[in-house]
């Protein structure tokens, strides 16, 4: 297989694969709408939600966390679980009403988890905090069995966790207030403050928020401890001191004497980059590993050998063209980095090293699936170990390096892990059992294309229903980013819901997504950036026409991206009967108060320097040509795409007499996360395509 893999056309499902389909089809046909949990939503926000898979050092036990609904329905909680590596049935690990996430292994085979849980062994002056430090704990269960107990709890809680393959020494990021010399310290600082009822916070840099998190008035410092004994807490040694807002992530050397991390750089005139720093834990020493303005480096990982360090790098985004992101490898002793596959035509990302150091595997998007692929060290040589409609996630490698596990979702699939060989090219992966992965479907999913003027091929997931009185309506569901691929299960953006009511919807891959080659995401830049409009509406012609599709009821939405485009296209187009904008930017030069104004700087061009492009592209300076009604969706708390627009296009529609509504959430972010909020998103949503698409009367959801 060669390195230009994303020109190569998808592979026809296997037979393993069409018999899945077919069961799901004949399931999903058998369903009536009382049992189905897309018809009363109730059912959908009590699905079991996998995410994290984490494998133990001897490759025998493999475990993974799973979200579910809580007794009282108001929040998720997450539980870890122990997967049969042959299929079996899983087995529940952990049980809290705090619940439990972010599994790890020590060397001996004791797990480690994250939990916001009191600590039984606390003595009652610990008062309210009860001795989990009012965060998440890290907790240790241990491999001979028995009740877990907590190892360590930082004031603020616990970060991500990386363990020492051989000698179990454990890494962990927390946050910390930057004055204090020690935890102690720490917690003293932050019950005065809370004491006085103070949040103000003190800026000396750029970045002070991100999605809808404050920055600071704390800091990231990175902790060692040694592997803890049968009895005890970890004794945290804080190793790097205050490295301002955030740590990416970090890789740790088998004995655990290095550690290589990525931050978020601040840079002259309010620029950032993403750089490598190298950790020298027993001397607290650190120093520049990888890192300069024009690029972006992250997600490092060191081989089991020590001797390479495995990262992403890429250019930083401009007006014309995206950052393509490349593998790069560099001695962990120091020296230059060398990009490895540099031609392939991909982005990859999840690294995950071979036990023997001499092969990567990863993922990336292409052609509507994100498949699983290995690159040799040696030749730089890419085979693709995954040949089915899918998309994978959170690699694990067995010792012997002979199998993988991962997790599998796609569109007409919730996430569940998989095993794979780790040798075998094209395969179909074994099904492991967990919770959550019988969901009955109410329809199945089609690939579809679609052809641009300029004869650029658009790839499409069209997904249909089972049951359909005569042709269906549609509803183009436009994906957010922009950078990513609509390729994947989504519990935020699921076109189930809808499809259980007799919808159609299509799922299009524009230019800007990813999986089709850099010339198609660079398509969408610059002055380019109107082709992602078109290449919907191309998209959308492509449908319509079929005796199985309604074009004469359509609508269209998205979130995020999405949402801008759908704002963008209600300026455009008077052709949908409705339009659903959740969290879009409206007036383009709001992007300047986002939480990373830099990087829009960087992707969209100054608004001060270059007003003319962010001007063109602002739908609104075209609010004057909105003929659609239009439900406009918005977080408060959402920094990434400040409310404000949200409130701009409020005012702007209401002042023009144009037919809307504005669903506003005083408490969420960029997503509406809340079991009950999310429900209420989803209701209101059906509800505003009855009325204007279906013709049925406006039905106003109860709890609004």
């Amino acid at each position: 297989m060669t390195e230009h893999i994303a020109e190569t056309e998808a592979t026809q499902p296997a037979d393993a694969q069409s018999l899945l389909d077919a069961q799901r089809l004949s399931d999903a046909q058998s369903l009536s709408d009382a049992q189905s949990p897309f018809e009363d939503l109730a059912g959908f926000m009590e699905i079991p939600r996998v995410r994290g898979l984490a494998l133990s050092p001897d490759g025998n036990r493999l475990v993974v966390g799973v979200q579910h609904l809580s007794p009282d329905g108001k929040k998720y909680v997450s539980s870890i679980w122990d997967v049969d590596r042959d299929g079996g049935a899983p087995f529940r690990l952990t049980r809290s009403a705090a619940g439990e996430s972010a599994p790890a292994f020590l060397p001996d085979g004791s797990l480690l988890f994250a939990a916001k849980r009191a600590d039984p062994d606390a003595d009652a002056k610990d008062g309210d905090d009860k001795g989990n430090g009012g965060g998440q704990g890290l907790w240790l269960l241990s491999a001979r069995g028995g009740e877990a107990r907590l190892l360590a709890a930082p004031p603020a809680g616990i970060g991500q966790v990386q363990v020492a393959a051989k000698t179990g020494r454990i890494v962990l990021s927390a946050k910390v207030m930057p004055q204090a010399g020690d935890l102690e310290d720490d917690a003293a600082r932050r019950k005065a403050r809370k004491d006085a009822n103070v949040t103000a916070i003190l800026h000396t840099q750029a970045w002070v928020r991100q999605f809808d998190t404050q920055i600071g008035p704390d800091g990231t410092r990175l902790f060692v401890a040694e592997a803890p004994g049968p009895d005890g807490k970890l004794e945290l040694r804080d190793a790097t001191g205050d490295l301002g807002p955030a740590v990416d992530s970090f890789g740790v050397t088998s004995d655990g004497s290095k550690v290589v991390y990525g931050i978020t750089a601040a840079l002259a005139n309010s620029e950032h980059a993403a750089e490598l720093r190298v950790l020298d834990v027993d001397s607290g020493k650190s120093a520049l590993f990888a890192g300069d303005p024009g690029h972006q480096h992250y997600d490092p990982t060191i081989s089991p050998d020590d001797t390479t360090v495995a990262f992403v790098r890429s250019e930083s985004a401009t007006f014309d063209a995206a950052g393509k992101p490349t593998i790069h490898l560099q001695p962990l002793a120091g020296g230059p980095s060398r990009a490895l596959a540099e031609r392939l035509d991909l982005w990859p990302q999840g690294l995950v090293w071979a036990p023997d150091s001499s092969a990567l595997y990863f993922t990336a998007d292409q052609l509507g699936r994100a498949p699983v692929f290995k690159v040799d060290l040696a030749g730089g040589e890419v085979t693709r170990l995954t040949g089915d409609r899918a998309a994978y996630t959170g690699l694990q490698v067995s010792p012997d390096g002979r199998t993988l596990f991962a997790i599998r979702t796609a569109v007409d699939a919730t996430p569940r892990p998989v095993r794979l060989d780790a040798a075998a090219e094209d395969q179909e992966p074994v099904l492991l059992s967990a919770p959550g992965d019988t969901v009955r479907l109410p329809g199945w999913v089609e690939e579809v294309t679609a052809t641009a003027e300029d004869g650029t091929v658009i790839h499409s997931r069209l997904v249909l229903p089972n049951a359909a009185d005569g042709p269906a309506p549609l509803v183009v569901w436009i994906h957010g980013g922009p950078l990513m691929s609509s390729n994947s299960w989504s519990w935020r953006a699921n076109p189930w819901v809808l499809v259980q009511r007799g919808y159609a919807v299509l799922l299009p891959d524009y230019s800007l997504s990813t999986g089709y080659g850099q010339a198609f995401v660079d398509r969408g830049k610059g002055e380019g950036s109107g082709v992602p409009f078109h290449d919907i509406m191309a998209a959308t012609d492509a449908v319509i026409d079929r005796p199985d599709i309604d074009g004469t009821r359509t609508a269209a939405m998205g979130g995020s991206f999405g949402g801008y485009l759908t704002n963008w296209i209600a300026t455009q187009t008077g052709r949908f009967k409705a339009l659903i904008s959740h969290a879009g930017v409206w007036n383009a030069q709001l992007r300047t108060v986002s939480d990373v104004p830099w990087f829009f700087r960087q992707a969209y061009g100054d608004v001060l320097l270059r007003p003319e492009h962010a001007l063109r592209w602002s739908p609104h300076l075209y609010a004057d040509n909105v003929s659609t009604p239009m439900l406009v969706i918005h977080g408060n708390n959402d920094y990434r795409v400040p409310v404000a627009n949200a409130l701009w296009q409020w005012q702007d529609l209401q002042r023009r007499g144009k037919e809307a509504k504005f669903l506003y959430f005083p408490d969420e972010n960029h997503w509406i996360l809340r079991p009950q909020e999310s429900k209420l998103w989803y209701e209101t949503v059906r509800a505003f395509l009855a009325e204007h698409v279906l013709g049925q009367e406006w039905q106003q959801p109860d709890l609004v």
